[in-house]
C-alpha cells in the first residue's frame, strides 16, 4: 500500500513525485530493491512500445507512474485532434462538442496505459496477474465509480508478439500492457464510471485514478496514477480525490460492460 510521498526536481527541471510502496509488492513486479514509484508529469510513454493504439496518436503529455518496471499513464485529449499539455497532472478541456465532421459527444476524451514492462527486463508476469480499475470522481454531480478495464473488449494489447487488437480475440497471458482511449460521452464508460449523466457542456472537475492490483498476492496495490480534468471554468469546489478503497464498490457496475459487445472509438 502507498504510506508516504515526497517531491523533487529533475536536472531539466521536471517536477517528480515519489511514493512508497510496500517491498513484498516491489518484489513481486519490480526490479530488485525498487520500492519507490514515481509520477513524472507532461512526459511521454516507455518506448517500445510507447503510444500503440488506433493509429497516428502522439506519445506524449501524459502523467506517468512509474513503480520499477510497472508504468501507468493517464492523459486527456482533444477528441480527433491530440494530446492537452497538462499543468502538473491537470488538465483543461473545453465544454464544446467535438468539431470533427460526422461524429459527436464531447470534445475531450482521455487515454490509459498499462504496462508491466517497461524496462523490457519481466519474464515472470503478464496481463493474468494483474487487475487495473479506473475510478472517477465527478465533482460537480458528487458521483464516484469504478471498473476493471480488461472488461473493454477493444483495448489494445502489446508483448513479445507485438500489438493485439481487438483484446477480446487476444491471450492476456501472452501479453505484458494494454492501453485505450474513451470518453464519458460513451454511455457505457460513463455508466461504468458511475456518472451515467455525464454532460460534457457542464463546467465541473473530474478526477481519474488509475490503480493496478497483484492477482498473485490477494489484490494488493502495486501502483496508481492520477490526473485531474477541469471542463471549463470547474466544479465549485474541489474535495479530496476519492479514496482507493471506494474503488470496490464501483466493480458491481461492471457487469453491464461486459455485456457490451463493441464501444466505439474515441
Amino acid at each position: 500500500m502507498l504510506v508516504n510521498q515526497t517531491h523533487a526536481k529533475t536536472k531539466r527541471g521536471t517536477l517528480i513525485q515519489f511514493k512508497s510502496i510496500s517491498i513484498a509488492t516491489a518484489v513481486l513486479f519490480c526490479t530488485v530493491g525498487a520500492a519507490n514509484a514515481a509520477t513524472t508529469f507532461n512526459t511521454s510513454l516507455a518506448s517500445p512500445p510507447g503510444v500503440y493504439f488506433g493509429a497516428g496518436n502522439s506519445n506524449g503529455n501524459f502523467t506517468v507512474d512509474r513503480t520499477g518496471n510497472v508504468e501507468l499513464g493517464l492523459s486527456a485529449i482533444e477528441r480527433y485532434v491530440g494530446p492537452i499539455v497538462p499543468t502538473g497532472s491537470t488538465y483543461n478541456v473545453s465544454t464544446a462538442a467535438t468539431a470533427e465532421p460526422g461524429k459527436t459527444g464531447s470534445d475531450w476524451g482521455f487515454v490509459f496505459s498499462v504496462n508491466i514492462n517497461a524496462d523490457g527486463t519481466e519474464t515472470k508476469h503478464n496481463l493474468s496477474n494483474i487487475t487495473a480499475i479506473l475510478g472517477l470522481q465527478d465533482i460537480a454531480k458528487g458521483t464516484t465509480g469504478s471498473f476493471d478495464l480488461a472488461l473493454i473488449p477493444d483495448n489494445s494489447l502489446y508483448g513479445a508478439g507485438g500489438k493485439c487488437f481487438p483484446s477480446s480475440s487476444c491471450n492476456v497471458a501472452s501479453n505484458y500492457a494494454f492501453q485505450n482511449s474513451e470518453t464519458l460521452s460513451f454511455g457505457s464508460i460513463a455508466g461504468a464510471l458511475g456518472d451515467p449523466t455525464f454532460d460534457y457542456t457542464m463546467n465541473n472537475t473530474y478526477i481519474f485514478t488509475l490503480s493496478l492490483y497483484n492477482n498473485l498476492s490477494g489484490g494488493s496495490l502495486i501502483s496508481s496514477d492520477q490526473i485531474t480534468v477541469i471542463a471549463g471554468r470547474g466544479a465549485a469546489a474541489v474535495p479530496e480525490p476519492l479514496t482507493l478503497s471506494l474503488f470496490a464498490a464501483g466493480l458491481v457496475s461492471a457487469g453491464a460492460l461486459r455485456r457490451r459487445k463493441k464501444v466505439s472509438k474515441a
